[in-house]
């Protein structure tokens, strides 16, 4: 695959799994890295307070470099690890998931609960609508009103660049992230232009 290229989602994909009475709700979503994953983990905590537990796995990168699951209070390895065993089994990447459970009075043991948690997040992964996609940056600038045309007619020549213009004039440019260093050695060129930021 191209350098940009991974296999991942752009929406939140759910699923629901019963075992020995408990219910376990899995949710499959899109991250950008790992402070987005571990935010969006609080956010399910947050949502589910009232759940006996919210056990999660993630991989991040291009080469699937960043791994990691949480067993929330499970017992080691019988729930965290089968989520992220799921996610890499699917060969997806920049994906978090995440499995609710609520208690239903009957203990599953350990093999019991790898199933569960392992069948919701492959439940989640099979509903979900896996794309190849471009791993991408987004640079901010802004520039002197006069010279915007210069910025214009470069972005024009590269057809692999998006860009938009906000209300307060600042550009927003995205493009593939093996083009960043490029791109920013060409609007460094620019007179009156100026880097806000960059993703």
């Amino acid at each position: 695959m191209p350098v940009d290229i991974y296999r991942g989602i752009v929406n939140i994909f759910t699923s629901e799994y019963k075992a020995g009475g408990s219910k376990f709700y899995g949710f499959l979503f899109p991250v950008r890295d790992e402070y987005d994953f571990e935010q969006k983990i609080k956010d399910y905590k947050t949502e589910f307070a009232d759940a006996t537990h919210v056990c999660s796995g993630c991989v991040i990168g291009i080469n699937k470099d960043y791994q990691r699951f949480s067993d929330d209070g499970e017992p080691s390895n019988s729930s965290g690890r089968p989520i992220l065993h799921a996610l890499l089994s699917a060969e997806i990447t920049y994906v978090g998931c995440a499995v609710v459970r609520y208690f239903g009075g009957k203990k599953l043991g350990i093999p019991g609960l790898i199933e569960a948690y392992g069948g919701a997040a492959e439940s989640s992964i099979s509903s979900a609508k896996i794309k190849e996609l471009v791993l991408t940056d987004s640079i901010a600038c802004t520039i002197a009103p006069a010279n915007s045309y210069v910025l214009y007619n470069l972005l024009n020549k590269w057809p692999d660049i998006a860009y938009e213009v906000n209300s307060d004039g600042q550009f927003i440019i995205t493009c593939a992230k093996s083009m960043t260093s490029k791109l920013l050695t060409e609007l460094n060129k620019i007179d009156t232009l100026a880097l806000e930021n960059e993703k």
